[in-house]
């Protein structure tokens, strides 16, 4: 079908007020949550790029991604004093690579640290789809590939440019993924520098503008790719954004209080454009991921437990979210593709020819039951 961006951007507007609603804490703890910096950055990147974000992002996909065609998706934030990946940014990439899967009958390939495959690869089996090598990935339907991001600064650079060749990715997806600041260092949002625990991802941001694929960078705190869009922007709301502001730029910024709910928002205008509600996934899908990524190891890094929890918030917020995204699409191509469903009925009768004819007949009975009742208060108060 022809993409419905008329749909897609409403949704995008309301999925995007909805995901940068700041529930708790922003971009990992930089600033107490009385501080609304989600929403700050989010209108200035909306300003930066004119138009909803999520929306701008799955059109973009949408114009961009043949079937079978890859899409790289990369995640994974190492985070002290846990030293493990946080669970911010991984569950996000493998449903979004589930719905660009489903969508758009692309292949994701997840790129992130050498640490994080066997983890990322579990998540990824939790939404439905089967890793293999990339040769057979990209051959059928629902099958996903992982590649190694280098912590070392040489190995990145080399294998970016081996690996864009190889690939030729009709897009390239950083999900709260550390950027490097303007100093070349790499920070948590609190502004501890990680450069010696991350995978060196801005190489192969570089390395896919030269392919000509289309790059999308999805941040909550200022820190990660993509960001670089509103970076003087970041040195202004965020308290530690001189220090951990990103230089790293994508063509398209999607901002919300949560990284992982930007893709969420990203799958619902996926299934708003195409009127494939399928697209998002459901609350069983999210809760079978939440809980893989609680099993191996993914923390909150506010609590540094492995527990289900994001960024501070329980498992309900995220449901919550996913389950409001899921009826904002639903009730939408509900309402645009059945003439005769019942969510029409007010506006059949709008045009009824015994419209004014029933209006009239009601109109007489109100009258009279009203005057009925005043007339009975009337005698009760003159006895």
């Amino acid at each position: 079908m022809t993409p419905d961006l008329e749909l897609c951007r409403v949704v995008g507007e309301a999925a995007d007020r909805l995901i940068s609603s700041q529930i708790f804490m922003s971009g990992g703890g930089a600033d107490p949550a009385v501080h609304n910096i989600n929403q700050f950055l989010y209108e200035a990147a909306f300003a930066k790029h004119g138009a909803p974000l999520s929306y701008l992002a799955s059109k973009a996909l949408i114009e961009r991604t043949k079937p079978r065609d890859t899409i790289i998706i990369c995640t994974g934030f190492f985070d002290p004093p846990s030293m493990i990946t946080e669970a911010d940014g991984p569950i996000g990439a493998v449903l979004l690579g589930r719905a660009l899967a489903a969508a758009l009958d692309a292949t994701p390939v997840f790129l992130t640290e050498v640490t994080n495959i066997p983890r990322m690869q579990a998540l990824i089996q939790a939404t439905g789809l089967e890793v293999l090598d990339l040769e057979l990935a990209r051959t059928t339907a629902y099958k996903a590939a992982i590649v190694p991001l280098p912590i070392d600064s040489e190995r990145a650079k080399h294998l970016s440019q081996a690996m864009m060749e190889t690939i030729r990715p009709a897009a390239m997806i950083s999900i709260e993924k550390p950027s490097p600041s303007f100093k070349g260092t790499y920070h948590t949002g609190t502004g501890v520098d990680v450069s010696s625990l991350v995978g060196k991802v801005d190489y192969f941001i570089e390395a896919a503008k030269k392919h000509g694929a289309l790059t999308i960078g999805i941040g909550d705190g200022g820190n990660e790719v993509g960001m670089g869009n509103i970076a003087e922007d970041v040195r202004t709301i965020v308290s530690t954004g001189a220090i951990i502001g990103s230089s790293v730029k994508t063509d398209i910024l999607v901002v919300g209080a949560i990284a992982n709910w930007g893709a969420y928002a990203i799958e619902a205008c996926l299934a708003a454009a195409l009127h494939l509600p399928e697209a998002i996934h459901s609350l069983e899908m999210e809760r079978r991921v939440v809980d893989m990524s609680a099993r191996v190891g993914m923390i909150d890094p506010m609590s540094g437990m492995a527990q289900g929890w994001v960024d501070g918030t329980p498992p309900i917020c995220s449901e919550s979210i996913i389950e409001l995204l899921r009826q904002m699409v639903e009730l939408r191509i509900n309402y645009k593709t059945r003439p005769h469903g019942l969510c029409k009925n007010g506006r059949r009768w709008h045009h009824a020819p015994e419209r004014d004819e029933q209006i009239r007949i009601w109109a007489t009975h109100l009258a009279a039951e009203e005057d009925a009742y005043f007339a009975e208060q009337e005698a009760t108060n003159a006895m």
